[in-house]
């Protein structure tokens, strides 16, 4: 048996496809590793691959790189036509020949967020990423402009434009330091759900229609049918089915959190077709063609999309919808300042509305269980969610209903479900 250190690159995602491929080429010499694995994954299957064939050799891993494109949930593949991206639930099926003293480096934007964290907790070892965008450098302790087509060439951490705008721009180019990558190391197991915060959280919303825009996009998308089922994925108090409740024949609300659905029964203990039901993983409890319409609202980033898009795919009717609301992470642009303004106007109307709802909400987002929470379960990057849909539903875009400084609320209609692309799913 061998340790191996395995260095893999992405080139189609995205532009820069061929400086990962510097990036990666250089590092050997860097580490002065004696059996390295360098080689470029461009799906999810090709990095199972490499996995599967050194555990199928008897080896083991000792420093795993990954050099390319990330999103808040951890490196990206395929490319933006059809991008592809490991769910939370996919990674914990890998299995993954680390060696005991293993360590792992993830060499792309903002993997310390929250991947490096979860990576480190789900294979028990020191895993280590970037809080910044990363950018590439011709030296790797400070930021240099990269002249050559073939010399040595580093992907580094800095601050710059999309984290400090202009100014951090020009402290790029005139020569700032690199970011040193930030280390985790397992943290046991850990609560991520809403358990800890599921009496704030019914305060909050026991109207769901405080969510203004959210509620009059969902109210303007689910017709008045009481034969249609609907289930609602991610329910939280279940507000949105109980305010569903006179136009629909059956409501099913599903969520992982047992705190929360005990909130979501009581509020919903008058409406007897509305039932709930917990998960424990992206399998949905329910018969094929069973149901009419899904969403999803302000949950959908924590869910496990190709596994649970194969589900929704199952359970749905024929010409069944898939609908879906949530807030990304996404800087303003100046095209959109006029929205800004729109938006701001209606949350000081709002703030005047509803005084109730922001005692209740300073409560919740102050409280520092929901700040634990928040730690392991960050809104995603708009790209991330926009891109992800839109491939998935060819000709249905997503549709942007509010607009914030440094975060938008998306909408998604998938139309008629039949319509999906075929999932090339690979997870285990």
């Amino acid at each position: 048996m061998k340790t191996i250190t395995v260095i893999c690159y992405t080139t189609l995602y995205r532009k820069g496809g061929e400086k990962f491929k510097r990036v990666a080429e250089t590092m050997p010499h860097e580490l002065q590793a004696e059996n390295v694995i360098c080689q470029n994954i461009e799906s999810k299957k090709d990095l199972k691959a490499i996995f599967h064939k050194i555990a199928h050799d008897g080896d083991q891993i000792d420093a795993f790189h990954f050099i390319g494109h990330s999103g808040m949930y951890g490196p990206m593949y395929g490319t933006v036509d059809y991008p592809e991206q490991f769910s939370p639930f996919e990674w914990k099926q890998l299995e993954i020949p680390f060696s005991s003293n293993a360590k792992a480096y993830f060499h792309c934007c903002r993997s310390a967020r929250w991947f490096a964290n979860f990576f480190a907790n789900v294979f028990k070892i020191e895993t280590f990423g970037y809080h910044w965008y990363t950018t590439f450098s011709a030296r790797k302790d400070k930021f240099k402009l990269d002249r050559s087509e073939d010399g040595p060439l580093y992907s580094i951490g800095c601050k710059g434009k999309k984290s400090h705008g202009y100014m951090g721009s020009i402290k790029k180019y005139l020569g700032v330091e690199a970011e040193t990558m930030k280390s985790f190391k397992p943290e046991g197991d850990v609560d991520t759900t809403y358990d800890q915060v599921a009496e704030l959280y019914n305060n909050v919303f026991q109207d769901i229609k405080v969510r203004q825009d959210e509620w009059n996009w969902f109210d303007s998308k689910i017709p008045h049918d009481n034969d249609q089922v609907l289930v609602d994925i991610g329910c939280g108090n279940g507000a949105l089915l109980n305010e569903l409740s006179s136009r629909i024949g059956k409501g099913i609300g599903l969520d992982l959190s047992g705190a929360i659905l005990k909130q979501a029964e009581q509020l919903n203990a008058h409406n007897d077709h509305i039932s709930f039901k917990q998960l424990s993983g992206p399998q949905l409890p329910l018969d094929d063609n069973s149901v009419d319409i899904v969403t999803s609202m302000l949950s959908f980033r924590y869910l496990d999309w190709d596994p649970l898009m194969e589900e929704i795919k199952r359970v749905l009717k024929p010409e069944g919808r898939f609908l879906v609301v949530d807030m990304v992470a996404v800087p303003i642009k100046t095209k959109e300042l006029p929205g800004l303004i729109s938006s701001k106007l209606k949350h000081y109307k709002h703030r005047k509305q509803y005084p109730e709802y922001y005692i209740a909400l300073k409560k919740l987002v102050t409280n520092p269980n929901w700040k634990h929470m928040l730690k392991y379960n960050p809104i995603r990057s708009e790209h991330e969610m926009k891109w992800y849909l839109e491939s998935r539903f060819p000709n249905k875009k997503v549709e942007k209903i509010n607009i914030g400084y440094h975060s938008s609320v998306l909408a998604f209609d998938s139309g008629n479900f039949e319509a999906i692309k075929s999932l090339k799913l690979s997870y285990p």
